[in-house]
């Protein structure tokens, strides 16, 4: 929802919660099927304006360096002749100043931007109520506390491969053990290689014959 919404509106959309709840896997899942999203996950180093906009431009494949305004000014460009979802993954090693950049990315294109990290990064947008931070903060759309994968989270992750009810009410039982949304995407991967060639529908069967296996069946 959170990610659809940020796309559809050309808002803001912040994700957050704690480790090894299949944040990243689920985003890496949905730019694969949806080939035209900027996807970036960023490290401690990264955190400022250039380094943030280093890791977009190149992802798009533009190697440029420069001064934080030209690089800016190159994203504007870039997503105004070519709008398209920016996905930020673990945002909460961005500086202030690179949140607010972002932000300016967003008003002048009005396209949507996605930040997804742990909790700290929902105590940095929120600033505790701090006066510089309002700014920031109302420009938010949807704050996702992500707590456990949902149904409707496995039916988009999962779209692509049109499995039925049934399959995506099994994948959200195994989301809820242990591995996640991590360990739902490589038991797919092995079903889909036990079906009888690409045309042959996944079923219930080749998910539960792959978490077998997965699992150390003979």
């Amino acid at each position: 929802m959170a990610v659809s919404f940020a796309e559809a509106a050309g808002d803001i959309s912040l994700i957050y919660g704690d480790a090894g709840l299949g944040k990243t896997v689920s985003l890496k899942e949905y730019t694969k099927s949806h080939p035209d999203t900027i996807y970036v996950e960023l490290k401690d180093c990264d955190k400022s304006t250039k380094g943030v906009c280093e890791k977009i431009l190149s992802s798009i494949g533009k190697e440029q360096h420069g001064v934080d305004r030209l690089l800016v000014d190159a994203i504007i460009d870039f997503l105004t002749a070519s709008p398209r979802l920016v996905i930020i993954d673990e945002a909460q090693h961005l500086s202030i100043r690179a949140l607010e950049n972002l932000r300016a990315i967003n008003d002048t294109t009005e396209t949507g931007i996605v930040l997804c990290g742990n909790p700290t990064v929902y105590d940095r947008m929120h600033g505790r109520g701090q006066a510089h931070f309002a700014q920031l903060y109302s420009r938010i759309g949807i704050r996702r506390h992500i707590v456990e994968p949902t149904l409707e989270d496995i039916t988009t992750i999962f779209a692509p491969y049109s499995l039925g009810t049934e399959s995506l009410l099994y994948l959200h039982q195994l989301a809820l053990q242990r591995g996640g949304i991590r360990n739902c995407v490589k038991v797919l991967n092995i079903a889909l290689q036990l079906r009888d060639g690409i045309e042959e529908p996944l079923t219930i069967d080749h998910l539960q014959s792959a978490c077998q296996l997965r699992n150390g069946a003979q």
